[in-house]
């Protein structure tokens, strides 16, 4: 089982070691702390709408030699309203944070697309923050 490191800044999970500064808001490595409890469960009640549904296209829509992923918070959508919201999704591949999606309730869904480099292979880990139930993940193969 991996390690978890949050960010007690902006909420950033790192697998396994804490950097020196987090990439997501820049805080120093001293913001950071192990939390075994930091994801909820992928089989905890409330599952049907925050565990992520991830679709790993074959090829990509937009730009040559990449795949599309698409990523949907729940597989029955999750509400995006003023007091219950997704607030950001991340995005790691082999664990290395690559990128976080913030939105809004008042006029995103809770999904993204991303394009990943056809040469990019092993695990997307997808990790997103409800603002009133906490973290959920979801993993996928490349």
């Amino acid at each position: 089982m991996d390690k978890l490191f949050v960010c007690n800044v902006c909420g950033h999970i790192e697998f396994n070691h804490i950097p020196e500064k987090c990439p997501v808001c820049g805080a120093s490595k001293v913001n950071f702390r192990e939390n075994p409890d930091a994801i909820i469960p992928s089989e905890k009640e409330g599952k049907e709408k925050h565990v992520p549904v991830i679709t790993v296209t074959a090829a990509c829509g937009m730009i040559d030699d990449c795949r599309d992923i698409h990523i949907k918070i729940g597989s029955t959508t999750h509400p995006m309203q003023q007091d219950h919201w997704i607030v950001w999704i991340d995005i790691y591949v082999n664990n290395n944070y690559t990128s976080r999606y913030t939105m809004l309730p008042d006029s995103m869904q809770p999904a993204v697309s991303i394009h990943v480099k056809k040469s990019v292979t092993g695990k997307l880990t997808v990790v997103h923050f409800c603002n009133k139930h906490g973290r959920w993940i979801a993993n996928a193969e490349l």
